[in-house]
């Protein structure tokens, strides 16, 4: 065989390899890009609540007013509608916050729990993410606390007071107007909506609204719902006091604080 033949054919070989250790490299390079693409991506969820460092994309507040026991039926449904409200109606990067209203109004103002949903893993590689350490952080560090808030909510006494429209002021001004979130923003209120305070009470009768709004008690409660979707899911335990006219007062007073939307349904049981 010519020598110049042989040089050639060596000289193929070491391009076909030159050649591979560079497909080798590019690949590498990229594989390094694309995994420090995901951890700054993963990296970008605040530590504590699980929101986007650039802020949340919306925001769900849930009060619970447990001044009163809820039944075992009514235990039943908030569960159910606590689910799909954490799992179905908060997108990944919105805020949940829930509240709850029980025997001491001052020890209620913060909300028990107010975390981002992180998102679950589903539409992320193997290749270059955690698989099992994004569906932990979304199972463990999001669904689970928010979750456990209805626990202890059955079997309670009733409390001495229900200062609904104080918890509101509080709600509003201690999360919706705190976490001043761009996006959507919803209200969820789990209440038989009968206030029952020294200062105001409902257990005698519902007040005109136009009246209610004159009295100084009506200008120190007032509140911001500027923008916000309001949807309330009425424990139904007193028929006698919860009629039209209570649930009418009601979506007055939501409309006059800037609600966007106003529902009221009745939660079973």
């Amino acid at each position: 065989m010519p020598r110049s033949s042989r040089r050639a054919k060596s000289q193929q070989r070491n391009n076909l390899l030159l050649g591979a250790l560079a497909l080798l490299l590019v690949i590498g390079i990229l594989s390094g890009a694309l995994w420090w693409w995901s951890q700054k991506n993963n990296n970008s969820l605040d530590a504590q609540t699980l929101c986007p460092t650039s802020g949340a994309l919306g925001h769900n507040v849930l009060l619970i007013d447990a001044t009163d026991p809820l039944n075992m039926a009514q235990k039943a449904a908030l569960d159910l509608y606590l689910s799909d409200l954490a799992i179905k109606n908060t997108p990944a990067g919105y805020l949940l916050s829930v509240f709850v209203l029980g025997h001491d109004f001052k020890a209620d103002t913060q909300p028990l729990v107010q975390l981002c949903n992180p998102g679950t893993a589903q539409g992320h590689s193997a290749m270059t993410e955690n698989i099992q350490q994004l569906t932990r952080r979304y199972q463990e560090g999001f669904l689970k606390p928010v979750l456990e808030q209805t626990q202890q909510l059955t079997g309670r006494e009733s409390a001495k007071e229900s200062p609904i429209f104080e918890m509101l002021q509080m709600l509003s001004l201690n999360s919706l107007q705190k976490q001043q979130v761009d996006g959507p923003k919803t209200l969820v209120v789990v209440s038989d909506l009968l206030q029952n305070s020294p200062q105001f009470s409902m257990y005698q009768t519902t007040p005109n609204f136009e009246q209610f709004t004159k009295t100084a008690y009506a200008t120190k409660t007032k509140i911001n719902f500027d923008g916000v979707d309001v949807k309330v899911l009425v424990l139904f335990n007193s028929p006698a006091l919860q009629k039209t006219t209570l649930f009418d007062f009601w979506k007055q007073y939501f409309k006059s604080a800037g609600a966007r939307s106003v529902q009221i349904d009745l939660l079973p049981g």
